[in-house]
């Protein structure tokens, strides 16, 4: 699912954010100084932010939250339509993800996981489907699937992305330390906890 505003990549991430934030909020109205309060952001850089967005729709004592939550979903692509996804790799990473709560909320749909380790999937339990990574291109057709979430062994990454990429997927979230290479049009997410820990050490 494609922006429909060409944002910068900091923005797009801070837009992201303030989104997560706007569903658990419980009034009815945020000001950008209760957003700068919980996220750290300037005041200024938030307002900045929802200029780029094209949203000018601030009251003086805040956004009204449905509409701006609304208005960040319409320009980063982020409406109704469901978007759907898998998972590869059941390891313990892996498994923590099959539940239902993980994407709960959100237009993505979590509708099948693979793993190539056969006792493995049949062993596990999940609220959607579980296969053998050797079924992955027929099922990810089959399911419409196209973003995966790959929590495989790291010396296994890049032969799993490519099978993805071949079966159709156009996105991937890599919660591997390998670095992945993908043809031009595929979207990869890195998303190593080392890297993450690295980042903020």
């Amino acid at each position: 699912m494609s922006a429909i505003v060409d944002l910068p990549e900091v923005t797009r991430k801070r837009m992201l954010i303030l989104q997560n934030l706007l569903q658990g909020w419980q009034s009815e109205k945020i000001t950008s100084v209760q957003i700068s309060e919980i996220t750290g952001w300037k005041d200024s850089l938030i307002r900045h932010d929802l200029w780029l967005l094209g949203y000018n729709k601030g009251v003086s004592n805040g956004y009204l939250k449905d509409d701006l939550q609304e208005a960040i979903g319409r320009a980063l692509g982020f409406e109704s339509e469901e978007v759907n996804c898998c998972i590869v790799g059941l390891n313990r990473l892996g498994a923590a993800l099959l539940d239902d709560a993980t994407t709960e909320g959100s237009v993505f749909k979590i509708k099948a996981g693979f793993d190539s380790n056969v006792n493995r999937v049949e062993i596990l339990r999940s609220t959607f489907p579980l296969y053998p990574a050797t079924e992955m291109s027929w099922v990810i057709k089959k399911e419409n699937i196209r973003l995966a979430i790959l929590t495989v062994a790291d010396k296994d990454a890049q032969t799993m992305c490519d099978r993805l990429v071949k079966a159709g997927v156009t996105g991937i979230v890599n919660m591997t330390r390998a670095v992945l290479k993908v043809p031009d049009g595929i979207k990869i997410e890195n998303v190593s906890v080392i890297t993450a820990l690295k980042m903020v050490n």
